[in-house]
Formats: structure tokens, sequence, C-alpha cells
């Protein structure tokens, strides 16, 4: 009995036996399959899709088996004595294609390694293929390396074959009967060199697609849309004065509303295949009016869905109110309302109810005539209200205002008048209100600090701001916002974004600027290390769960990220001259950008 079928034995009956001497990930895997309850003595996969399921994958992955086929022809005579198959898996370890050596494949029949059958580690514990889609890396395992006893009797290795984004889209193995196997080397070496040129010829293949579905969309006579043969959009007219940056790559159903007029799809072929379709378009929707916002443009689902209400809301003459957090942008949102809205022509009033005191905050808002009082102005003081005659008066911080303050300003909005301080005459008075708190005025009411019937009257259109740590993905944008205004970019600004996108920012968007501010002012020529960029971050902190969090969660860059980071902004992302600075393989660079999340 040789060492590794001991170690096996003993692990799967009890568990006590020491596996370092089996390779890392191997090792690894044996531990999640007994977690998982994978039983090691399963002769046959479990999970097969249908005929029809099956069909539809190898339709979807017919240009990789394509591939796949015509390479392995040129290395026919090599495998003559090794007697192996050759296996295709997709990206979720379903086989797609199988060939070979027939006694060689009616073996992997009796183990269910056949076409239709998921091999993942789940199903048939540990194996090459699925530890390949698991690492990124070619992967060898050998008899007692398996974890189910159906494999003990193959060697197999796999390797990742990577798509034109660098990611895993299938697997290749080759497996053979441990009697008739090759050196482990030569058959590591010659399926790196297969996966590798496969991704490339992948990568190739995309680029001189794009180039001709670009071209035939330059020779369009006529409005219309052109998209891949995957019904991703590549390209639209511009007559249909749509983003094209934000439907690029969007499945075409998505754009081909009720609102869209369109004749049948022509089909674009190249070199005698279907690579693309071109969608005439009749009629499309009406361009909406442009609208008016200061802030940052979102990515954010949920923001983008708030900013919709804040249009829609300020389309019309109704009270809104916008409850957000502190530093969350409510004055951005009320000036957005105001521009956007039928009183844009007229001006926007803003008053802080929480910054001023009550008697100051009621001469503020009513005015005051001449001598109304010890120290009066003697030209007497058009109040905020009045001031926002045929505009917006904007209230921040409406929920710190007294309740004798309240009951004044809901008889303005009753009456539609207001009386200056100090005088008998009522001056009639139209504007939209906005109001904003960060408290909920619900909660309020309910604790009689703040009276019902305002409430009804200003709570009409209320808006939610989502918090910045809802809304992570905005973080780079509002940095880069940020730099723009100052022309500063430097170079390692990327780091300190990954650092900043693991913070909650419970301060919102203020918290982020004030931590900007503090970067340039000590590293606007400088480098700052991840430690220095964590300490201005937490300076401003106030929540001290937040430096426990940055401790437990922020992971520091490596050395090599940083090269790969700092080589591809130089390069402007082209993978091929990167990677030849990097003396690394294309591959080898795609999946270390995929390990460490760079696009």
């Amino acid at each position: 009995m040789d060492l590794k079928e001991h170690i096996w034995k003993s692990f799967v009956a009890d568990g006590s036996v020491d596996l370092k001497i089996l390779p890392n990930n191997v090792a690894h895997s044996w531990l999640r399959c007994r977690d998982q309850n994978v039983d090691p003595y399963r002769r046959r996969s479990f999970t097969i899709i249908s005929k029809s399921k099956l069909k539809e994958k190898q339709q979807k992955n017919k240009r990789i088996i394509e591939l796949v086929e015509k390479e392995l022809k040129k290395y026919h005579q090599y495998f003559q004595l090794k007697m192996p198959i050759f296996i295709l898996t997709d990206v979720d370890g379903y086989i797609i294609w199988r060939d070979g050596y027939e006694g060689t494949k009616s073996l992997a029949n009796e183990i269910s390694f056949a076409e239709g059958n998921r091999w993942h580690e789940d199903d048939v514990g540990t194996n090459a293929i699925s530890l390949a889609l698991q690492t990124g890396d070619v992967t060898t395992l050998r008899g007692y390396e398996h974890y189910a006893i159906s494999s003990h009797e193959w060697e197999c290795t796999a390797a990742p074959i990577h798509n034109e984004f660098g990611d895993i889209c299938a697997v290749i193995d080759i497996s053979s009967h441990l009697n008739n196997s090759a050196t482990q080397v030569e058959v590591h070496l010659f399926l790196q060199l297969l996966a590798n040129t496969i991704s490339e010829k992948l990568y190739n293949d995309y680029l001189t697609i794009h180039r001709q579905l670009l071209d035939y969309a330059y020779k369009m006579t006529r409005p219309g849309i052109v998209c891949n043969e995957h019904e991703q959009i590549i390209t639209i007219s511009k007559e249909l004065m749509l983003d094209e940056d934000e439907w690029a790559g969007r499945n075409i159903q998505e754009l081909l509303t009720s609102q869209f007029i369109h004749e049948l799809p022509e089909i674009i072929m190249f070199d005698g295949r279907l690579i693309g379709y071109y969608y005439p378009i009749l009629q499309a929707p009406q361009k909406r009016k442009n609208y008016y916002y200061s802030g940052v443009p979102s990515k954010n689902v949920d923001y983008l869905h708030f900013m919709s209400q804040v249009v829609k809301a300020a389309a019309s003459m109704l009270p809104i109110h916008i409850h957000g957090e502190s530093g969350s942008g409510k004055e951005v949102i009320a000036e957005t309302i105001h521009k956007n809205s039928p009183a844009s022509s007229g001006p926007l009033v803003a008053i802080n109810c929480g910054a001023i005191s009550e008697n100051l905050l009621e001469s503020e808002l009513f005015g005051f005539a001449p001598g109304a009082f010890t120290g009066a102005s003697n030209k007497g003081y058009q109040g905020k209200i009045l001031q926002a005659h045929e505009g917006t008066l904007f209230f921040d911080e409406v929920d710190c205002m007294s309740l004798r303050m309240q009951a004044a300003l809901l008889r303005v909005l009753e009456e539609k008048k207001v009386t200056p301080l100090g005088s008998t005459k009522a001056k009639n008075v139209s504007f939209r209100i906005v109001t904003a708190s960060n408290r909920n005025l619900k909660e309020l009411v309910q604790e009689n600090k703040f009276r019902l019937d305002l409430f009804y009257r200003l709570y009409v259109c209320p808006l939610n701001i989502p918090p910045l740590r809802e809304r992570k993905e905005d973080i780079y944008a509002l940095m880069q916002d940020y730099c723009d205004k100052r022309q500063w970019h430097p170079h390692w600004m990327s780091t300190a974004y990954k650092v900043a996108k693991e913070y909650n920012w419970y301060g919102n968007i203020r918290e982020l600027n004030n931590f900007l501010e503090r970067l340039y002012l000590y590293y606007e020529q400088d480098t700052p290390t991840i430690s220095n960029i964590q300490e201005l971050i937490e300076i401003g902190s106030v929540f001290s769960e937040t430096g426990e969090c940055l401790q437990h969660h922020i992971v520091p860059v490596s050395h090599e990220q940083q090269e790969i980071e700092e080589v591809l902004e130089r390069h402007q992302y082209n993978i091929s001259r990167t990677s030849e600075e990097l003396g690394i393989a294309r591959s080898t660079l795609y999946r270390k950008m995929k390990k460490y999340n760079l696009k």
C-alpha cells in the first residue's frame, strides 16, 4: 500500500491523519468534501443535465469546442501511445465535449465521466477540473489524490481557458488510466500551452468580430442598433439619441420596448459564421428633456431609482420632504428639485432651522417693518418667505423648528400670506416648499415634538436619500470628481480607493470629502502607505466600531498587485503591452487581474 493510499483510507475512515504530504489545494478540498458529506465511495456523478440542456450548452460554447478540436488534431500522433481522453467543461463544471480513445472512453463511462455530467467537487469530490475552476491554475491529480474511489485509477490534468475579458469560461482536461499515463511534466506543459492558445484565439476572435460589427454599423444607411450573436448591444445610431455607454453590453431586448418600432433583424455574417444582428429602428421614443443635477452621476440601482423619484416629484409643485443622514447631500437634492421644477425661474431661498435661535428664526423668516424692535434696521427687512415668492423655499433641519415656529409656518401655508414683525399689513406670497431632516418626522410627531397638522402639509412627497455605505460603487466617481476639480491625479489614487471602499462612511459624502481634503493636504506631492490612508480616514471618524471594522476587513495591497496596477494604468490597460513589460503570459496576467479584481 503506497503512502497516499494509506492517508486516503485513514482520512475517510475517521479523519485522524496528517494531510501535510498532500498538496495544499488537495488537502483543503478533502476537508471541504468531508464537511459537505461527499460520499468517497460514490461510483458515479449524480448530477446530469437533459439532452436539450446539453445541446444548449454546446451551442453556447460552440466556438471553444471548434478551437479545441482543431488544436488537438495537431497532436494526434503524440498521444497515440498514451491513449487519453480529452474533456471540455463549461464554467459550471458540466462536461460539454469529450473525445479520445474508445477503450479509455468506455472506462470513463463506468464512472459517468461523460457528456452531460457535472464534474464538480460537490458531486464527485476532489478532482482536477473543479480545482482548476477554483484556483485558475493548471492542476494535476493522480490516483489516491482524488477524493472519490471511482477516480483512484485515473490521472487527470486540467487547465482553465479564459475569455476575452480574462474570466474563466471553460476547462480543458486530459485524463488517462494510470497504466497508460504520460509523465506529469509533459502533460502539464502541453495543457498549459493548449489552454493559452485557445484563450489567445478567443481574444483575437473577439477583436476581429468587434471590428467587423463596428464596420457594419459604420456602413448603415438607416438608424439602428448592432448587437453581437448573444444579442449584447455593440453600438447604437446617433439618431436614436441614446447613451451608448449606458447601453453597451446589455441585452437588446431591454431596449426594444413598445416605444420602439423596428423591422426584423438582419443577420450579420463573417467568415461563414453568424457574428451578430442589425435591428433597423423605424421609430424611437422622444429624447427626454435633460434635467439639472450638480451631483456626481451614480451607478447604484437604488440611487438611480431615488433620482427618478426626485425628477418626477420636481415636475409638480407639491411639497417635498427630503430625509437623509448627515452629509448625504440634502442641499444638492433640494437644488435639483428647484432647478427641475415649474418654479425654476424664481429664486431658491434656503434657511437652516438648526443654525438659528428661535427669535432670530422668526425675524429671518417673516422679516420686520422699519423700527419694529430695538436694534431693528430703519429700512426694515424682507424675510426669507417673501424672498422666495414665485420660487422655492427650502427648510433644512426642519425637525429643529420649535412648536411655536411650526404653528407660525403652518398659518403661512394655510393662508398664503405673511405679516412682517411690527407690521399689520399681510402680503400675499406663493412659493414651493421643500423641507429636509436627518431625523424621522413620523417619530417626532409620535413624541409630540412635531405638529401633526404641519406634518401633513410638508410630508406629501417624501424622498429618502440612500446613504453612501449602501452605494459604495459610487465612491470611485466621487473621488474622481474631487481629483478632477483639483486637477490632481496621483498614480496611487487607485490604492486609496480600495481602502476607502472598505469603510462605511457614516458621515456620507461630507465625511468622504473631508478625508480627501486631508489626503490632498498631506500627500499632494508624496505617496502615502496603506496605513497612512487608513489613519487619515479614521481621524475623521466619530464611531469607534468603524476603526475595528477597518482593522478586520481592510486587506493590505501586495507589492505584486501595486506593480500590476501601475503597469496597467501606464499602458491604459493594454493587455499585450502590460504582460510584455511584466514578463508574464497574457493568461497569467488575466488570472492575476481576476485575483486582485482589477478591471
